[in-house]
This record gives C-alpha cells, sequence and structure tokens, in this order.
C-alpha cells in the first residue's frame, strides 16, 4: 500500500499503520508527506501530520510546513504540527500559532502555549502567565512545564 491508501484507509483512531510507515520512509518520500500535509482533504492532512510528527520525534530533518496553521487545519492536524515544534529547530513568527491560544479544544490551546513560548514571541512571558488562569487543567500544566 502507498502512502496516499494508507492516510484514505486510516479510521482517524488506530496510528499502527501510520506508525509503520513512518519507519518505512525515506527522504525521498518527505516533499509528499509535507504535500499531503497541505490536503484538502482532512483525512489526509491529519493522518499526513501525524506521521511528520513521529518523523520529528524520531529526529528527521524535514522542513516543517508552518503555512499549514496559516490555513485553518482540522484540529488535529494543528494538534500534530504544534506538538511537533518541540522536536524540530523552526523559524516563523510566533503570530502563525497564536489563534490557536483561544482554540476551543484544550489540547489545542496547550500546544500552542507551548509552541508561541518555544518561538519566543515578545508577549511570551504574559502569555504564560494568563495560561495558568485557564479552565484546562492540560493547559495549566504546560504552562508550568514550561517554566521549569
Amino acid at each position: 500500500m502507498d502512502m496516499d491508501d494508507i492516510f484514505a484507509a486510516w479510521d482517524g483512531k488506530h496510528t499502527d499503520q501510520l506508525r509503520d510507515l513512518a519507519t518505512q520512509l525515506t527522504k525521498d518520500d518527505h516533499p509528499s508527506l509535507l504535500r499531503a500535509c497541505h490536503s484538502q482533504h482532512d483525512q489526509t492532512a491529519r493522518a499526513a501530520s501525524w506521521v511528520l510528527k513521529a518523523l520529528y520525534e524520531a529526529g528527521n530533518d524535514i522542513p516543517f510546513p508552518a503555512d499549514v496553521l496559516s490555513h485553518n487545519p482540522h484540529w488535529e492536524t494543528a494538534l500534530h504540527l504544534l506538538q511537533s515544534v518541540q522536536h524540530v529547530a523552526v523559524e516563523f513568527p510566533p503570530q502563525i500559532v497564536a489563534p490557536y491560544l483561544k482554540h476551543k479544544r484544550p489540547m489545542v490551546r496547550a500546544w500552542a502555549l507551548d509552541a508561541y513560548v518555544r518561538l519566543g514571541a515578545e508577549d511570551a512571558a504574559q502569555v504564560l502567565q494568563n495560561a495558568h488562569d485557564d479552565p484546562a487543567a492540560s493547559v495549566r500544566a504546560r504552562a508550568r512545564n514550561l517554566e521549569e
């Protein structure tokens, strides 16, 4: 099964096939993976961003598709990319992740906070302080972890 077939067949929950795919990809596959992250088909972009995050976690050097975050992707795609910032050397304006600081989903807010601080936003200290008042425990915990 090729990458596109795996993404199309993904059930949105079980990641065994995605994990296997991540271990099989070569550098020659990275451009296709990045294109898949830009897909207008949510399932494809979600699966591709999961695989990309796994590759970043494994230490792969792949360009970061920050522009995906600018185009209001599915929340899981955004989450995977926001979680990836900690694993890869990236430089892009923190304002790209700023809208996610107010996302309705707490995990997205938590990882947006993480990315915003890591990207060196000028107001990161104030945003970090404000995060301690977030109603979601995950956001407050991420704020505490970032301060350590």
